[in-house]
């Protein structure tokens, strides 16, 4: 019995230390459970910002690179059409060549008329007017200067 009683001391002393360690153990645990918890969620909100901020200078790129397509485009349709030369350039030229073939024509008609007054030359000088304007005259006036003939 002494047995008995020795050993229920023992149980005794022990045992509030057993369950008492035990749950100390048990609350270690879930410490340390939390502690993890705590650190992976930290993991993760930072994994969350490198990614956010990864995607924000992948859309700073991207946009960059729109900037930059949309300037050479620019660039590119300024050289392909410069400002100093329009559309509309060859709609200032037709007056002026209209006004050049009028002037050619008067010319021409001119020398006909002087050449059958006068009796004297040659169709030659027509063409020559028609196709130089007052660089022929120039010299079917010359000629017709140096001719002793007068107009009748």
């Amino acid at each position: 019995m002494r047995g008995y009683v020795l050993i229920s001391l023992l149980v005794a002393m022990f045992f509030p230390a057993m369950v008492f360690g035990g749950e100390h153990g048990e609350a270690r645990e879930r410490e340390q459970d939390i502690e993890r918890q705590i650190h992976l969620r930290r993991m993760q909100l930072e994994m969350e910002e490198q990614e956010a901020e990864r995607d924000f200078h992948r859309s700073m790129r991207e946009l960059e690179l729109k900037e930059r397509k949309l300037a050479l485009d620019r660039k590119y349709k300024a050289q392909k059409h410069p400002k100093h030369i329009k559309g509309n350039c060859g709609e200032k030229l037709v007056p002026l060549v209209i006004i050049c073939l009028v002037v050619h024509i008067l010319l021409a008609v001119w020398v006909f008329q002087d050449i059958r007054r006068r009796n004297c030359g040659s169709g030659i000088w027509i063409v020559i007017v028609l196709l130089s304007g007052l660089l022929g005259v120039l010299p079917y006036t010359i000629v017709r200067l140096g001719d002793s003939r007068e107009t009748k």
